[in-house]
């Protein structure tokens, strides 16, 4: 596969928000604070280009699909209208003398040449409100209530070609096809979030926290294309089919958090900090059913739900940070290991941050940057070769505070 490198650089605003201060006539709680704000929690843009040559084709699954609908007594003009159907549409599977048949039939591991786009928009941003209070000077306490809402998008094109041509290749009549894909996912969900922070001594702080699961109302709608193009004894032809527009209702439940963490104050020249969180991706559920039940939803839900409890686990993310105070100038570093959610694997995705601050009475600012690393795979259908993707993020961060 040929190597693709490309370098996207977009600007958020990532948070923003307001605390209300007050203090009460009783001395025990030294203060309440209130707050409102939206924090982006997730930026889905993405580009990824692959080209290649590698066995078989998509071609393979819809035909295998639309034989068993069409020995089942489906009527061709009934299959599935996103994949076989499609397919059946485009003149990718045809019938001879009754048969139901394609031109990668007896050539299924034919080499053929191929490429995918896939461009990846959208945001995850969160609505919060939240309620602190400090007891004594000695116990601090708050709870925020989370409304995330989430806007994705998926566009991708994905082509096959012969690399000889229909007459000279490597499947007779095929020439190239391309396919589209097209995935809009909305949704707003509600979670809620606990915390205490206890000062042991002047220079030492403990602190634990839990996030709940987040629980999701989703909803998907998408539709797909197919352009399939070959050669016969009539010369080149091409024809072009489009599935109709779908629309999925449906449910999610993602994992839930819990964390431990440290602090050690040095008398007036910073801190350091670690913390360890824990965070059980196999409790990730999905309801497929709760619109509309069928056999087929309710066979669905429940393959997608064993298959998130085998392949995932419990993973442990460790964070230690630190930062230096000179006079109003405050200097921080940082490293995140971050643990793998899959089954089996021990690997951690490392993060490191870096960032300085400059504090005032009434104004504050603070630029932070942190570098991430991920590898990953992506695949044009379901079987397909894989392509490995790597992705380097470096995230510059401006936050600037007012009190009043």
């Amino acid at each position: 596969a040929a190597l693709w490198n490309e370098n996207v650089t977009s600007f958020n605003i990532d948070n923003a928000g307001l605390v209300f201060h007050s203090r009460p006539r009783d001395t025990t709680w030294r203060t309440f604070n209130f707050g409102v704000g939206v924090n982006r929690q997730n930026d889905f843009h993405q580009e990824i280009y692959y080209q290649g040559a590698a066995q078989g084709t998509i071609l393979n699954g819809w035909f295998n699909e639309a034989n068993s609908e069409f020995n089942s007594g489906v009527d061709p003009e009934d299959f599935y209208p996103f994949t076989s159907g499609l397919a059946y549409d485009a003149g990718g599977i045809y019938f001879i003398d009754d048969q139901l048949t394609y031109d990668f039939e007896g050539n299924e591991n034919a080499v053929v040449d191929r490429t995918q786009f896939v461009q990846v928009d959208g945001g995850m941003n969160e609505m919060v409100m939240s309620m602190a209070a400090n007891y004594r000077d000695r116990l601090s306490m708050g709870v925020t209530f989370g409304v995330p809402f989430i806007n994705y998008r998926l566009n991708a094109v994905y082509t096959e070609e012969d690399p000889g041509g229909a007459v000279d290749g490597n499947v007779p009549y095929f020439d190239n096809l391309t396919y589209t894909d097209y995935l809009r996912t909305e949704g707003v969900g509600f979670n809620f979030k606990l915390g205490l922070i206890y000062r042991v001594t002047q220079a030492l702080r403990l602190g634990g926290a839990f996030h709940s699961p987040t629980w999701y109302s989703m909803t998907d709608t998408y539709d797909n294309t197919l352009e399939y193009a070959y050669t016969d004894g009539t010369g080149p032809n091409s024809s072009f089919a489009q599935s109709p527009y779908g629309a999925f209702d449906y449910k999610l439940r993602t994992p839930w958090r819990a964390n431990a963490s440290i602090g050690v104050v040095v008398k007036k020249s910073g801190f350091l900090s670690a913390e360890v969180e824990w965070v059980d991706y196999s409790s990730n559920e999905f309801d497929l059913t709760y619109a509309v039940s069928t056999p087929e939803t309710v066979n669905l839900e429940r393959e997608l739900n064993n298959e998130i409890s085998r392949n995932y686990r419990t993973a442990m993310n460790i964070k230690v940070g630190g930062e230096l105070a000179l006079n109003e100038l405050r200097l921080r570093a940082g490293v995140n290991m971050l643990g793998n959610p899959n089954e089996g694997d021990t690997d951690f995705r490392m993060a490191y941050t870096g960032g300085i601050g400059y504090r005032m009475r009434a104004f504050y600012a603070d630029l932070a940057y942190r570098y991430m690393q991920n590898d990953g795979l992506v695949t044009a259908y379901s079987g397909a070769p894989a392509a490995t993707t790597v992705s380097t993020n470096n995230d510059f961060m401006l936050t600037l505070g007012f009190n009043f």
